[in-house]
């Protein structure tokens, strides 16, 4: 009986170092999809109150004043661009430090425990 308990602690120790990255992975896929859902509304958005401003074109002043307000509306999408880039890289820049610092921990542990036996 104390064989089987021992047999899973080790099992579960051996484990661990898994179990940790790939609940950090989830962790980080969860953040890349509440960041990816949150662009996709703003750009829905941007988009549609963009056509709706394009159908309430009743004249040539109206439409000459929507044409050039389409200026505006690139450099809205480009500072979108620029800020979901920014914010997607450092989610990933901070995934790969906290993957690197766990297998840096795992690998010093490992070394430790070979040293002990």
């Amino acid at each position: 009986m104390a064989t089987k308990a021992n047999e899973m602690k080790q099992m579960e120790a051996a484990m661990a170092p898994v179990m940790a990255f790939n609940k950090m992975f989830m962790q980080n896929a969860e953040q890349a999809f509440n960041m990816q859902m949150a662009s996709l509304q703003a750009y829905a958005k941007l988009g549609l109150d963009n056509i709706n401003a394009g159908l309430e074109v009743r004249n040539a002043d109206e439409f000459k004043v929507y044409a050039e307000k389409q200026n505006d509306v690139a450099k809205e999408v480009t500072a979108q661009l620029t800020s979901d880039a920014k914010a997607f890289g450092e989610l990933n820049a901070k995934f790969f430090d906290a993957a690197r610092n766990l297998t840096e921990a795992n690998m010093k542990a490992a070394a430790e425990k070979a040293k002990a036996a």
